[in-house]
């Protein structure tokens, strides 16, 4: 079991969304980067849980991070993770993940992928992506390029 590299991001305020309004974040630790291949890997094999598709090749690649893999897959990982340690794990809400992807130095490889996030709205899931940081995405049926990073809680949920 891997714990990730974390970020504290600290509580305040902090301008999200577009049109950019100012919202309250809490104290929260961030991964520095995506949850990896090499890291998901462990949690499959551990736990037997099904793998995404294309396993075997992207296996191959244990440093990248990992992708096509659900929400559902996504929060099974923060639990696995959560019981292995005694810390809570958990996936980002959508304003810690903007917040964070807005502080210069934060988080890494942002880019054109998108990560999960646990908020809902409009009826599905919301995603983030490095390419627009305010953007809200949601999940098809695809999903070959949607991985996620993690949140270890600070204030207690």
């Amino acid at each position: 079991m891997i714990e990730p590299e974390v970020v504290v991001v600290p509580a305040g305020d902090a301008l999200l969304g577009d049109p950019p309004r100012t919202e309250h974040v809490n104290v929260f630790a961030i991964a520095r980067r995506p949850v990896t291949v090499d890291e998901y890997a462990i949690f499959v094999d551990e736990t037997r849980h099904a793998p995404p598709v294309e396993w075997d090749q992207k296996r191959r690649a244990a440093d990248r991070a990992v992708d096509g893999v659900s929400w559902a897959d996504a929060v099974a990982y923060c639990r696995w993770l959560t019981v292995g340690t005694g810390r809570i794990y958990r996936l980002p809400d959508e304003r810690e993940w903007e917040k964070a992807a807005r502080i210069p130095g934060t988080l890494e490889e942002l880019g054109a992928s998108c990560e999960w996030t646990n908020s809902w709205q409009n009826g599905g899931r919301v995603l983030r992506t490095g390419s627009d940081p305010a953007a809200r995405l949601f999940a098809g049926e695809e999903l070959a390029h949607i991985g996620f990073r993690i949140v270890r809680g600070m204030t207690g949920r």
